[in-house]
């Protein structure tokens, strides 16, 4: 049988959504701080705005190659669909 004068334990905490909410608002300011601190400098300034042009550099020659790449796929598509047309 059961007590029913027995104090109900609750665990208490914190909700998981609140922890999760929290933790990305810390984490932002921390990132903008640490931003904020690296461009602050001058000189670590124009190393990030180095890196910048670098990836977007990067990003243009991939997107040129991706291109390039779908161009011949679609040249290939329309040969073969010549081939079907013309054995039809």
């Amino acid at each position: 049988m059961t007590d029913h004068n027995q104090k109900k334990h609750h665990q208490g905490g914190v909700n998981p959504v609140v922890a999760a909410v929290t933790g990305a608002v810390v984490g932002a300011v921390a990132v903008g701080v640490a931003g904020a601190a690296i461009l602050a400098n001058d000189d670590s300034r124009k190393q990030v705005e180095k890196a910048i042009d670098k990836t977007k550099d990067k990003v243009d020659d991939m997107k040129a190659g991706v291109e390039e790449k779908i161009a011949e796929g679609q040249e290939k598509v329309k040969e073969v669909v010549d081939a079907v047309k013309d054995s039809v």
